[in-house]
């Protein structure tokens, strides 16, 4: 099961090399933090660039949380595993877990790369070839001109929106 540690933003590597230090690899599968591919436009030219998907967190896959829980406490840049208010932790759901893997499916690790959109003469759109290709339906927006889409995302039963990289045929 995949759970969602809450961090300081720009810390994820840190936390994530510290876990891989202080806690022993028979307690969990995987560690890792999200990234995404972006385009971004510096001097007139169309530059691929990585950042941060979900800044502030980290996610584990393990099958033992309790018994890392005590673990994690003492990590400096831990903040604290996402529960509910009563302070039980929980666990991504089934469904976001199958979502986020999918969204990473090309083989990359945890990186959501670019979606190459193509479009017709008078600017609609007539494929996507990347991860906005299975999530067509969850798009929100589309802001062709400066390379993005905002999809809907849920998690840990919260809806909200991320944004992911587009890249057009021409770029």
């Amino acid at each position: 099961m995949w759970y969602v540690i809450q961090t300081t933003t720009g810390k994820e590597q840190e936390l994530v090399a510290m876990i891989h230090k202080a806690l022993p690899a028979s307690v969990y599968q995987k560690c890792f933090f999200m990234k995404r591919q972006l385009m971004k436009r510096l001097g007139g030219e169309w530059l691929e660039v990585t950042e941060t998907l979900f800044p502030a967190y980290v996610f584990l896959e393990t099958d033992s949380v309790e018994e890392i829980f005590y673990e994690l406490k003492g990590i400096p840049e831990f903040t604290r595993l996402l529960g509910d208010k009563e302070g039980e932790i929980i666990p991504l759901e089934r469904e976001e877990e199958a979502f986020f893997r999918k969204l990473c499916a090309d083989g990359a690790g945890y990186l959501v790369k670019n979606t190459t959109v193509y479009l017709d003469e008078e600017k609609g759109i007539t494929r996507l070839e990347g991860p906005l290709e299975v999530f067509k339906d969850r798009i929100l927006r589309i802001n062709l001109r400066k390379r993005y889409a905002i999809i809907e995302i849920s998690m840990r039963g919260e809806k909200g929106t991320a944004m992911l990289g587009i890249r057009l045929e021409k770029d």
